[in-house]
């Protein structure tokens, strides 16, 4: 058994060195800035919430303003495009959905009226494949009164009227109203339609209603621009690829730059709630229901390594931060790390040690501004700023080295009671831990020195040691 353990350890404990960057941009020196635009009050698009993903891959922003109007100087375009692997429906809304369900939307911009119906001006181009959509929802007091679409589509090069009858009618007086449009019907079954579907709309107006409700913009002739930039190489937002809560910051540890994420008010299960800022060099799809797993990330072999990196935070009230390591290989996580970060209001260096029986494909890094369970909105604000996040087996320029130095010695090897350390210059710190990632001594050493080994069991163990040259690695067994 003792030989079969030697023989893994052996084995797997040597890192990978190879040409894959395990981390790209750990050290967020490089970010891709673009500018897209909303009609106003209709913040919420397919635009803004996949910004990352469009900058990532180098496509156009899905919403756009289109000088092809009805009426006035402007319409709103929606299309439905091919984003890396992805296909994303083109939509905008006045109001973030507070569920996948359009029947329990509820606020948007204020309305006190009671319409009997909606019209509008559209141009589409699939006659019969897909076809866009519009949604009505009225609401009061925080609570969906109703819910009213309608499908529009066919081949409609020059402007055709929508007209839709609100069946049955309201039989309250809203306080506030939702509108919205899509590019693609599909998008309501949790599905994507036809690259290429576009949907052109203008003029949109309430009917049987004494006035339009202020902020509604259904001339969409005043538009919002905002200029973005996220960290190459990194998604944001778990998935969603929001630009909302990651920032760059000139605040770092090492260069000129570092990401900073923040703790914001949004929503989840239907109730307001803090959301992290987050970054991960994985992602999850749309629409994945019950099934979302993280996918993305870069080749990686390595069963045992460290993720090392610099942190500041300042969390709001209890609140602490997360960054984890998730193995994966054949699509399937088969191990995940983490590091709960807590207040630190300078520079702090935190070590994630990586030992997994199994030899992974893949490994996923994700970072986030508070624990995945703190949802309390008085989490809000919380801070966090990274920098220099990387593998010891790959490390950023000028932070430290894994070494082969020979100079540095370990024995006996193997073992029964204590090794002696020879070869260090000045002091350095010694760091014992098993294939399993478990820590079993830490201290400073000197050279020579004798550390005892009695409390370890038998067994194979990693040893590193940090010297001011950088970090020095062997391989140990306890008999």
């Amino acid at each position: 058994m003792k030989k079969l353990l030697l023989l893994l350890f052996v084995t797997v404990v040597a890192f990978t060195a190879s040409g894959q960057t395990y981390i790209p941009n750990g050290n967020f020196e490089t970010w891709t800035s673009g500018t897209y635009s909303t009609p106003q009050n209709y913040l919420y698009s397919s635009s803004s919430e996949k910004v990352s993903s469009f900058l990532k891959n180098s496509v156009s922003f899905n919403v756009v303003k289109s000088t092809s109007s009805y009426a006035g100087n402007y319409a709103v375009q929606l299309s439905t495009v091919l984003v890396g692997a992805d296909t994303v429906t083109g939509y905008f809304l006045n109001s973030s959905p507070n569920s996948g369900s359009a029947s329990t939307w509820h606020g948007g911009v204020p309305y006190t009226q009671k319409p009997t119906g909606i019209r509008g001006y559209y141009k589409y181009n699939v006659a019969t494949a897909d076809s866009a959509l519009i949604i009505v929802a009225f609401s009061k007091a925080g609570s969906n009164i109703g819910t009213y679409s309608k499908k529009i589509g066919g081949i409609h090069s020059s402007y055709t009227l929508f007209n839709l009858t609100f069946s049955p009618a309201l039989t309250q007086t809203p306080d506030s109203v939702i509108f919205a449009a899509t590019s693609s019907y599909s998008v309501m079954s949790n599905k994507s339609g036809p690259i290429g579907s576009t949907l052109v709309i203008d003029s949109v107006s309430f009917t049987g209603a004494a006035s339009q409700p202020t902020a509604f913009n259904g001339s969409f002739e005043t538009w919002a621009d905002s200029t973005v930039s996220v960290p190459s190489g990194w998604y944001l937002d778990n998935g969603n690829e929001s630009i909302t809560g990651v920032h760059k910051t000139t605040t770092a540890y090492k260069g000129s730059a570092a990401v900073e994420l923040k703790t914001y008010l949004g929503k989840m299960n239907n109730q307001k709630a803090a959301r992290p800022g987050y970054i991960s060099t994985g992602y999850y799809t749309d629409n994945c229901g019950g099934n979302c797993t993280q996918h993305g990330g870069q080749p990686f072999t390595n069963q045992i390594d460290t993720l090392a990196f610099y942190y500041k935070y300042t969390p709001s009230g209890s609140d602490s931060a997360q960054v984890t390591v998730n193995l994966k290989k054949s699509g399937s996580s088969i191990g995940w790390y983490s590091a709960i970060l807590h207040s630190a209001s300078s520079w702090t260096y935190v070590e994630i040690p990586v030992a997994n029986i199994t030899v992974p494909d893949t490994v996923i890094i994700n970072a986030q501004s508070s624990y995945y369970a703190d949802s309390l909105v008085s989490f809000v604000g919380s801070d966090l700023i990274v920098d220099n996040i990387q593998f010891k087996s790959q490390p950023l320029a000028a932070i430290f080295n894994v070494k082969a130095d020979n100079s540095v010695n370990i024995y006996p090897n193997p073992t029964s009671d204590a090794i002696q350390i020879t070869g260090i210059n000045g002091k350095a710190t010694i760091q014992v831990s098993d294939i399993n990632g478990k820590v079993f001594l830490t201290k400073q050493v000197t050279s020579p020195e004798t550390v005892s080994l009695s409390s370890l069991p038998q067994g194979a163990y990693l040893v590193q040691i940090a010297t001011d040259n950088g970090i020095v690695q062997r391989k140990l067994v306890k008999k």
